[in-house]
Order: C-alpha cells, then structure tokens, then sequence
C-alpha cells in the first residue's frame, strides 16, 4: 500500500507521518530497521540512483515488525524519470511494506503514482498556528464561498476526511445550540438546530457514498443561508 502525505510544511506532513506509522505498527517507533527513509536533505532533486538504493532496501522482508516502512521524504524532489522509476515499485508492493511519499503538493507527483496511493493531508488545523480547533472552524465558516470550496476540494478526496469534516462543523454548531438554549435565544436554537440536520444528512448521504464534494460544496451553501 503507498499512502501519500500532503502538508504544507515538514513539520505538519511529520506530525502525520508519525501518526500513522503509529498506527501502522502499533507503537512508536526510533531508529527501527523496517524503516527505511530516502531524505534529501540539501539535494535540489532525487533521482534515479538514490531511488534505486531505496528499491534494494525495500527488497527484503522486515526484520522485527509485521511490516515496513519505505518513507520518502520531500518527495516533489523526485525528478519525473525517478517517479517513473519508482511508479513499478509502488505497483508491485508486497502484502508486508507500506510506502509513505510525504509532499508539499499532490499535483507535484504524477497522476499514475496518486491514483495508485491513499492521499492524507496534514490535518488543516495543524496549517494554523496558535489557534484551537474551535477558532479554526470558525473562521473557516466565515470565509467567502470560493476559499470554502477550495478547502472542500481537500476535505472530499477521502470519505473519512470527508466524515472528519462534517463532525467538526457539528461540533460548532453543537456549542451555538447549547449556548442559545442556556440564553434563551429561540430563534437563534430554532435556526442552529436547523442547521445541525443539514449537518445530519450530509453525514448520511457520505456513509451511502454519495458524491463527496457537492455533499459539501451543498452542505456548506446551506450553512451560509
């Protein structure tokens, strides 16, 4: 299996990288050999020679775990001859190594590698600084309806991301209804609460595999009425 991590910066694409390695092999883990790292540091590009030595550690079956790792860091560095290179790899995976290609930018890879591989983006709160998730929703509630569609686009490449999305706006919309009931603003509660079964089906018409992104492109031009 080829997951594909895709954050902004390198510190939001290891935070994810770690968690899911985590789960992978059910603890953390330092300096294991099933973990094998391309990193190109300084490198302006990775080609294909490093990607071939990468190869060659992949060959083997894990030492001490039920799996390995293959983990290329930086991965938009791969020149299109070494993606190539590395595209058979990725086709030909055994049942026990997992690769990682964590990346600023999906669209810096070929299509033939996306479309064979999981994309995970970094958690969009991770991308904002010194704000909790609360605030996050917020202001994404806030903004215009073409940077709302843009970062529905993300949300809608993975049902579970998808599902993550709608239950974080519930959330929001929770906490407005419990405080207009506590203030007794009826028209506000009776509005939110509206609000929250545009929410519910949403959530309904993801699970039954219903296109993910006009589910939220609608659920969101619902919300903004």
């Amino acid at each position: 299996m080829t997951y594909i991590i895709v954050g902004k910066s390198k510190e939001n694409q290891n935070l994810t990288l770690q968690e899911a390695l985590k789960r992978l092999f059910g603890k953390d883990l330092k300096n294991s050999p099933d973990v094998h790292i391309l990193n190109p540091e300084e490198e302006n590009s990775i080609g294909i020679e490093e990607v071939k030595i990468f190869q060659k550690e992949m060959m083997f079956k894990p030492f001490e775990e039920k799996f390995q790792a293959g983990i290329i860091l930086e991965a938009e560095k791969l020149t299109h001859q070494a993606q190539n290179a590395l595209l058979k790899t990725l086709e030909d995976t055994s049942a026990y190594s997992v690769f990682f290609l964590c990346v600023d930018n999906e669209k810096n890879l070929l299509q033939t590698i996306n479309s064979r591989s999981q994309i995970i983006y970094s958690s969009a709160i991770l991308e904002v600084q010194d704000e909790t998730e609360e605030e996050y929703l917020n202001d994404i509630l806030d903004l215009d309806l073409r940077e709302q569609f843009e970062i529905i686009e993300k949300y809608s490449q993975d049902r579970n991301l998808s599902l993550e999305f709608i239950n974080s706006v519930e959330k929001i919309f929770h906490k407005r209804l419990e405080l207009d009931i506590k203030n007794g603003n009826i028209d506000e509660s009776k509005k939110n609460s509206a609000f929250l079964n545009i929410v519910q089906e949403s959530r309904e018409k993801i699970s039954a595999n219903c296109n993910r992104r006009l589910t939220l492109e609608a659920m969101i031009i619902q919300l903004r009425a």
